[in-house]
């Protein structure tokens, strides 16, 4: 199984925050897989776009942008900026599932849209393989009227028969805050039919392991300094 991991990122985040996603990945990737950082200014669904095209496996977004191919990877994890591994298993762990034929993703919900409490893989730590994304129609990762980003994936899972793998939170650090750093009444966000909640600083996995971590709202200087914590405990641990 050939792999990459992907990460992207716009100007607004700190150097510090980029420069400790990469070493707690490389700390916990025995196997060496490429991770590679992209700096833009477009949407972070684009980027994901962008990458499979750069894979040879082109999304209309990019139709007639003369992209080469420069990727050769079965299987792609996508891994948000504030999102990073907690232990040697996670990297494996994802990309495992989705070279066995599902789309693996931390379980999320778009609770600012009416579509019925969808949930979907997010993109925080998102897996799938080339040939799947093909089997799926090659969506975009764009936002649409009824998804967020990346929540079309699963939608395209659903319609094309790919098994779809959910990691759920098994824990959060902190309560979520407005944008203006003002509590909001309820401090967390929920998935609905008794599943898990989460919040800032949530942890994914399963009874046996913890996986992932996910800081969420990174472009938050208060967050950054969380995220940065958290690293250095894992780096130092």
């Amino acid at each position: 199984m050939k792999a990459c991991i992907a990460s992207y990122f716009m100007p607004n985040i700190d150097k510090k925050t980029v420069e400790y996603q990469r070493k707690v990945v490389e700390k916990f990737n025995p196997k060496k897989i490429q991770h590679i950082m992209v700096q833009g200014e477009f949407p972070h669904g684009l980027f994901m776009d962008y990458i499979w095209t750069l894979n040879g496996a082109p999304v209309s977004t990019l139709k007639g942008q003369n992209i080469n191919k420069q990727l050769d990877c079965d299987v792609v994890l996508f891994l948000d900026i504030d999102c990073v591994p907690v232990s040697e298993n996670a990297i494996e762990a994802y990309l495992t599932l989705a070279a066995d034929g599902a789309l693996v993703g931390n379980a999320q919900r778009s609770g600012h849209i009416q579509n019925d409490n969808h949930l979907f893989a997010a993109p925080s730590a998102l897996a799938l393989s080339k040939e799947n994304f093909l089997k799926m129609g090659s969506p975009s990762a764009l936002e649409t009227s009824r998804g967020d980003v990346a929540e079309e994936y699963t939608y395209a899972a659903e319609s094309s028969d790919v098994k779809i793998d959910l990691y759920l939170p098994t824990k959060y650090d902190r309560g979520v805050y407005r944008y203006d750093w003002e509590q909001d009444r309820r401090p967390y966000w929920t998935l609905e039919n008794g599943l898990p909640n989460y919040g800032l600083g949530t942890t994914y996995g399963n009874p046996e392991a913890d996986l992932f971590w996910h800081n969420f709202q990174i472009r938050i200087e208060n967050q950054q300094q969380e995220f940065w914590k958290k690293c250095e405990e894992l780096l130092n641990g």
